[in-house]
């Protein structure tokens, strides 16, 4: 196929045109499949080529322990490892970022479906299929990290799209398209896929916040059908997991989210600015801009989207960007709670790409393409360090302000650990039995995954539960902490934590581990023989 071709298949699915050859045949689902399965292949080479990021190996303990719920998040996240690796089975990295590949590929299908209901145009389909794959949280966190977000954005999407059909207009209103009881069925539908976003992830529960606001300001006739109550209970059957188990244990996971928001009484722009750029970058700059300018069209009437569907995916999405946005005034937060926000933004942002100029397929062609430029030099960057983050030399800073180190040396420390540990254990200087102990959930995770769990070594943390999270139930399952334990203990320059400020009675036998990258000396792993745990001085 010459260049020519291609360059107006390109063109011509951007624009909508009949250049484009997947649109002349077989229309805009052609096209998107496509697109799935470009994006799958390109996301399932970056999982496999990177160690896992804090949190990502930090949720493999969920399928590792599974229960109703944890500490940090429900249990979705954790029931989809299991799903894909068949019950860790296979536990590569890709194996266990599998659920993401599958389901962020699924995600963009469901994203052409939500785009053309709400724009009622397949045109609008495709641009906002287009932009979910140029948005960094959705291909990145979503599509290639295994996180809770993973499965929310999947059950998000399915929801917005039940919900968008079963508020199309009914019989008895003006230019009726769906009869009261598809409308019905919708609904109750739209009500399980909330109750499997909220066991995927607590920030889920604006969905009924946006369908509830909806429903108030402009359909109210809903509160006269059963429908929408069997819709709320069917969420809440599906919550009760999540309820039964922190009843069982305080409520420590609604203490502790609650602790992360609950105001401190002290303005930090600063927070704000960060949670804004934050956004920005990860939603993709481009995204970004063209949602901004989406919610300001629409709201003054400039927007060619139907003003009540309108409505609903701004009540959906604004209440979340608008609580984090004041939350940021005082308390830190992370850029990626507000993502599903903006994906629901979308099909908004498509049509406000066809408002801001005569090309619209320019403005999505620019988010695309900033997605594929960054994210193969993001994956060459953690791999090689070509761009020097990092300037420490301290034996107690070295790599700390490198963010890409997070997912890198962990292979490294493993094979000088297991050769280490053998020969003090031939040496009768430790006992096979000899646990690993850490200090916090991670870089616990990290160590359990790449170094303790391919020795069958037991990694046991130590610390406040607000520190160790999950781990304060691993470690009971795992034996516990003993008065008097001798073993290991690791930590890095990167996260360096003296050793000495541990509760053992004896710190001794220092090996260092120097992680290469690149042909470079980039951070420090140190590892201590320690003696004489003092449970009087842990909190389990």
């Amino acid at each position: 196929m010459d260049k020519g071709r291609v360059n107006g298949m390109v063109n011509g699915a951007l624009n909508g045109s009949a250049g484009g050859t997947c649109v002349r045949k077989d229309g805009y689902g052609r096209c998107v499949l496509i697109l799935m399965a470009v994006s799958a292949v390109v996301r399932a080479l970056c999982a496999a080529l990177i160690e896992f990021g804090n949190d990502e190996v930090y949720y493999r303990l969920y399928a590792l322990f599974p229960d109703w719920s944890h500490f940090d998040h429900p249990g979705m996240v954790g029931w989809m490892i299991q799903l894909f690796t068949l019950n860790l089975t296979m536990d590569s990295e890709l194996a266990i970022r599998m659920a993401s590949i599958v389901l962020g590929t699924l995600n963009i299908w469901l994203m052409y479906l939500v785009g053309t209901e709400a724009g009622g145009d397949r045109r609008i389909g495709w641009y906002s299929a287009l932009l979910y794959v140029s948005s960094l949280y959705a291909t990145v966190i979503c599509g290639i990290f295994i996180m809770p977000d993973t499965p929310q954005s999947t059950f998000w999407l399915l929801a917005l799209l039940c919900f968008l059909r079963a508020f199309r207009p009914m019989e008895g209103q003006a230019k009726p398209s769906c009869s009261r009881a598809v409308s019905g069925m919708w609904m109750l539908a739209a009500g399980l896929a909330c109750g499997l976003a909220f066991l995927s992830k607590y920030t889920s529960a604006f969905l009924w916040t946006g369908a509830g606001l909806y429903i108030i300001f402009h359909d109210r006739r809903w509160f006269r059908r059963w429908e929408l109550y069997a819709a709320a209970a069917l969420t809440v059957v599906c919550m009760l997991p999540v309820l039964v188990w922190n009843m069982q244990n305080d409520f420590i996971s609604f203490t502790f989210h609650t602790g992360r928001v609950v105001s401190e009484h002290q303005l930090h722009p600063e927070f704000f600015g960060r949670e804004i750029a934050g956004e920005f970058f990860y939603n993709n700059p481009v995204l970004f801009v063209l949602a901004m300018a989406a919610v300001v069209l629409f709201m003054r009437r400039r927007l060619d989207f139907d003003r009540r569907t309108g409505a609903y995916l701004l009540w959906t999405a604004l209440p979340l960007i608008l609580i984090f946005w004041i939350v940021s005034w005082q308390r830190a937060t992370l850029p990626h709670w507000s993502g599903p926000a903006f994906v629901t933004l979308m099909p908004m942002a498509a049509a406000a790409a066809f408002r801001m100029g005569r090309r619209p397929g320019r403005w999505v062609a620019a988010a695309v393409g900033f997605t594929a430029v960054l994210l193969p030099l993001a994956v060459l960057e953690i791999r090689t360090g070509i761009v020097p983050l990092d300037r420490h030399t301290e034996y107690d800073r070295m790599g700390k302000d490198d963010f890409t180190l997070d997912m890198y040396g962990w292979d490294q420390l493993a094979e000088e650990f297991a050769a280490l540990r053998e020969e003090a254990v031939a040496d009768g200087k430790a006992s096979v039995d000899d646990p690993v102990f850490s200090y916090r959930w991670f870089p616990a995770a990290h160590t359990d995954y790449y170094v303790t769990s391919p020795l069958g070594v037991r990694l046991l943390c130590i610390g406040p539960m607000e520190d160790i999270h999950k781990y304060s139930w691993i470690n009971r399952d795992r034996g516990g902490l003993q008065q008097g334990q001798n073993g290991w203990f690791i930590t890095s320059s990167r996260d360096y934590r003296d050793p000495a400020s541990m509760p053992f009675r004896t710190v001794k036998d220092c090996d260092t581990v120097q992680v290469m990258r690149g042909g470079r000396h980039v951070y420090n792993f140190y590892i201590y023989r320690v003696e004489g745990l003092n449970t009087d001085n842990t909190e389990q």
